[in-house]
């Protein structure tokens, strides 16, 4: 790809915690993000904190802008970030506006001298502040202090609101996907191709992400499809719990665990998959809840409809009875039923239609237009 002409006065610094070459929601956000302003002609510098230099510095090479990634304990990379930027916004003319990934990142830019346009982006589990009165205050001040608040969804947006802010303020902008991401030619060789259906979650394994209710809904669907499987593919903290559950149900013909994926492999398991099951749950001691669940999305990029839990901003990325089905997600009955009830082939074939449509409105060329009406 050729490189676009540069306008130097359209200068954009982003703030951000996340930034691949580590996978996640907020990475594929932010890069997405910064790429897309790339491509508008816009000058991007980030500022993003290290967790791998080495494997960093191969892919920063790679890159049409500047990274600039700060690593140690988080106290002085915070403030090493923050004295960097201000010092980087003072020197360099014609900043038009400073994103910020969360509002952690933006906390510490909102005294900037110059009063540069803040854009804070906000996406669910940072905004939940339950009864946490300091929290809650901390919070308020940033945004008031903040130009604008981007929320993923409206569930996101409503937090917000709840927080004391003005609904003005606060502008709703859908996570983008990349379709240069997507390809649907199976270059592996697919060695689960003797298995009908196949069911996938990406996802960080957590308590929020519910494994251990689908296991148990498949255990009873294997009476009826007994040559399903179920991929289960990421890392994290229930590792060890979901593969203990699947040793003592002797599950382990049917369920495989992948670990850690990168985006080839996302592109293979979405193409061999025929749902994506994520009925995800609210976790009340962690504060966590689904903001809005770019996987949904990615899968219907592919045809693959979603089960899910209607909970957190989930409602906005799956469309009860069109892209997907709703179901009870602390009910194994209820998850089994959702999935039996869209592998029937007729209901499969149009609801596989509707999430490859659907899907196509998340576009990075149709999202990105949104931030650029915040920034003209």
């Amino acid at each position: 790809m050729s490189k676009p002409k540069l306008n130097q006065s359209k200068n954009i610094v982003i703030s951000t915690q996340c930034f691949p070459p580590i996978l996640g929601g907020m990475e594929n956000l932010m890069k997405g993000l910064a790429d897309n302003l790339y491509k508008e002609k816009f000058n991007v510098f980030v500022f993003a904190d290290s967790k791998n230099p080495h494997n960093e510095e191969k892919y920063d090479k790679d890159l049409n802008y500047e990274v600039i990634r700060y690593g140690g304990l988080k106290i002085i990379r915070k403030r090493k970030k923050r004295f960097d930027i201000e010092k980087f916004i003072n020197f360099k003319k014609n900043i038009n506006s400073i994103f910020c990934d969360s509002w952690k990142s933006a906390e510490s830019l909102i005294k900037n001298k110059r009063k540069i346009r803040i854009l804070c982006l906000a996406h669910g589990n940072d905004v939940l502040v339950n009864k946490n009165i300091l929290k809650k205050k901390r919070i308020k001040k940033v945004f008031l202090k903040c130009n604008f608040i981007i929320a993923n969804s409206y569930f996101t947006k409503k937090k917000i609101i709840d927080l004391g802010i003005s609904s003005s303020k606060i502008k709703v902008i859908y996570p983008g996907v990349e379709k240069s991401y997507f390809k649907s030619e199976i270059k592996k060789k697919n060695k689960y191709k003797n298995f009908n259906p196949i069911l996938l979650t990406i996802a960080r394994l957590e308590k929020r992400k519910n494994h251990k209710k689908i296991i148990y809904a498949i255990n009873s669907l294997l009476k009826e499809f007994n040559n399903l499987l179920y991929l289960i593919a990421g890392d994290g903290p229930e590792m060890k719990n979901i593969s203990k559950l699947i040793n003592k149900l002797n599950l382990n013909k049917n369920i495989k665990i992948l670990g850690k994926v990168n985006e080839r492999d996302k592109n293979f398991l979405f193409n061999i998959s025929d749902l994506h099951v994520m009925p995800t749950i609210k976790d009340k001691r962690l504060l966590s809840i689904e903001g809005f669940g770019i996987s949904y999305i990615e899968a219907g990029m592919y045809g693959v409809p979603s089960i899910t839990s209607g909970l957190g901003g989930t409602k906005e990325s799956v469309i009860n009875g069109k892209t997907g089905i709703i179901c009870d997600p602390n009910n194994a009955l209820s998850i089994e039923k959702a999935i039996k009830n869209i592998l029937n082939k007729k209901i499969y074939k149009k609801m596989s239609l509707n999430s490859k449509k659907y899907s196509k409105k998340f576009l990075w060329n149709s999202i990105i237009k949104n931030y650029l009406n915040l920034l003209n």
